[in-house]
C-alpha cells in the first residue's frame, strides 16, 4: 500500500521514529536478510523483507569463489538461529542507501541481539549501523 493522501507532507513536528514491532520470521535469504511476519499495531500486520543492521555477511551468488563459500556458510547457519516460526522484536528504520528496505535491530526471546551472534560466530562482519 503507498502512502495515503492525509499523510503526504506530514509536518516534521508531528514526526515519529520507527518503533520496535512483534514479528515471526518467516525465511532466510541469505546471511543478513530475512522476511518476517510483523506486527504494526492496532490489528495490522505486514510481510517484510529486512536487512540485519550493523553486519554484512558475504554474497551467495557473487563475488569470489571463497567468499561465496562464506556466504552459503552464513545463509545455512542463520535458520539455524532464525528457524521459521523464530518470534522476534524488530527496531527498524528505513535504509535509504539501499533499494528502499527496512534494516533492523533484531532480538531474540532470550535478549540476544541477531546481528552479535552472526559475528561472533564468524558469519559476518560489523559494519557501522546508520
Amino acid at each position: 500500500m503507498s502512502k495515503p493522501v492525509q499523510f503526504q507532507e506530514w509536518p516534521e513536528s508531528l514526526s515519529v521514529a520507527y518503533g520496535s514491532y512483534r514479528a515471526v520470521v518467516e525465511r532466510v535469504v541469505d546471511g543478513d536478510t530475512v522476511h518476517v511476519m510483523a506486527s504494526l499495531g492496532v490489528d495490522e500486520y505486514a510481510y517484510r523483507m529486512i536487512r540485519i543492521r550493523g553486519v554484512n555477511a558475504p554474497e551467495v551468488f557473487s563475488g569470489p569463489p571463497e567468499e561465496r563459500e562464506w556466504g552459503k556458510a552464513a545463509r545455512d547457519f542463520l535458520p539455524q538461529l532464525l528457524p521459521p516460526g523464530t518470534r522476534c522484536r524488530l527496531a527498524t528504520q528505513r535504509d535509504t542507501t539501499t533499494f528502499g528496505r527496512y534494516v533492523a535491530d533484531i532480538e531474540l526471546e532470550d535478549g540476544r541481539d541477531v546481528a552479535t551472534v552472526l559475528v561472533e560466530a564468524g558469519h559476518a562482519n560489523p559494519v557501522e549501523a546508520s
